[in-house]
């Protein structure tokens, strides 16, 4: 308990709140092997079709894939997902889970390089105004 005036112990302060952000290092490592899962299905899909030209494409839109995957969770995903973990059929929940997998697998991978730029954007912006509040705060 603090009293005014007095000083508390390590042991008797609280810990500080860990910042929640949803684009951290554990977020980046399953958007790139979700990246990479598509990347290896459209390489095979283009290799067998001898259409060599798209592999720059394909590499291009796995690099990009997080950002565009962050992208579209912060308009859509991330509500959906609450969404769904407060369905009660535990049948449909799991089904609609799938569905939003291979949403993410197929059409934001296909569309990396042009959800990507919004999304560097948005996380730009996002680090411009966190480091602004944190100097207005010390100052």
């Amino acid at each position: 308990m603090k009293v005014h005036g007095t000083r508390l112990r390590r042991s008797e302060r609280r810990e500080p709140k860990p910042i929640s952000t949803p684009f951290d290092r554990k977020y980046v490592r399953k958007a790139y092997l979700m990246g990479l899962l598509g990347c290896v299905a459209t390489s095979l899909i283009f290799y067998f079709t001898d259409d060599y030209e798209m592999f720059i494409v394909i590499i291009i839109s796995y690099v990009l894939f997080p950002f565009a995957k962050f992208f579209y969770d912060v308009l859509l995903g991330f509500r959906l997902a609450r969404r769904i973990k407060k369905t009660q059929n535990w049948v449909l929940q799991r089904e609609i889970e799938q569905f939003q997998f291979a949403m993410h697998g197929f059409f934001i991978f296909a569309l990396s390089m042009f959800l990507a730029p919004p999304g560097m954007l948005f996380l730009l912006i996002r680090y411009v105004v966190r480091l602004y509040k944190v100097k207005r705060k010390n100052y």
